[in-house]
């Protein structure tokens, strides 16, 4: 669900910013919001070897901080960039907007 969200605002902003802004910043959006969640999906598929039942963000905070694997760490961050992202490029629109 929150991989999903996160993936949708992504999207959205990456296009608006593309139209609106800057083309460079949106392309560069667009593709960090299609690579994030497919390497989410990727190293979600081995939930089966862990025996975990949760959802894949939990396996994913699990593996990072519990089982300290470098992998999920690598895909934390990414989010975290691409939530920082989105943020920035939300205030741009904003800026955009309302000159």
């Amino acid at each position: 669900m929150t991989i999903g969200f996160i993936t949708g605002v992504g999207l959205y902003t990456s296009v608006r910013t593309i139209v609106e802004v800057d083309k460079k910043n949106g392309i560069i959006l667009l593709i960090l919001t299609f690579l994030a969640p497919i390497f989410a999906s990727l190293w979600c598929m081995k939930k089966s070897s862990f025996v975990f039942g949760g959802t894949d963000w939990e396996f994913l905070i699990q593996t990072a901080t519990v089982d300290k694997i470098v992998e999920p760490w690598l895909i934390l961050i990414l989010y975290v960039i691409l939530i920082g992202l989105i943020v920035y490029n939300i205030f741009k629109i904003r800026k955009g907007r309302n000159n």
